[in-house]
């Protein structure tokens, strides 16, 4: 439960769309150094001397995260920090669980997304007694009586769809 709550933190801080700018780099097979904005050269800096050896797709990848962090206020810089110092802290095989679990995420569709979203944003609104209380009644459960709660949800969700 744990490492699935990691992942949707996870997933959540890179959900956030990339502006135009990032979009239209990415987008280009060029990312050369000369048309990166000042604010995107000054974040990848330690870059700069083998920038043109670096893959393409890493290129996009930092030009995006870049050009995110620009556009972040300062309480979302500073809780994108936080997020990335206790990421930096994990152990590495807990890191490679959470990168095949967010690649899957990636692979859902748009709303299911968004309802895994919506649900963890409900699980973050509530006090920490409220979801401890959630978490201890989830693990006190049989398997047989999760798999049941979950298939009640799906029904319930279908059901949601239809009307």
């Amino acid at each position: 439960m744990r490492a699935f709550l990691l992942l949707l933190i996870f997933s959540f801080s890179f959900s956030f769309a990339i502006n135009a700018e990032a979009a239209d780099q990415n987008k280009t097979n060029e990312h050369q150094w000369q048309k990166l904005t000042p604010e995107v050269k000054q974040l990848l800096k330690s870059y700069e001397a083998n920038w043109s050896r670096l893959p393409i797709e890493k290129k996009g990848r930092l030009v995006a995260g870049a050009s995110r962090w620009t556009n972040m206020s300062p309480d979302q810089k500073k809780s994108a920090g936080e997020r990335f110092k206790k990421w930096k802290g994990l152990p590495d095989g807990q890191k490679t669980i959470l990168k095949k679990r967010f690649e899957r995420f990636k692979k859902l569709p748009p709303e299911t997304q968004v309802r895994l979203r919506k649900t963890f944003s409900q699980f973050k609104s509530m006090t920490p007694d409220q979801r401890k209380l959630l978490r201890d009644k989830f693990k006190k459960m049989s398997p047989e009586k999760r798999r049941q709660l979950i298939k009640r949800m799906h029904k319930r969700r279908a059901i949601r769809k239809r009307h």
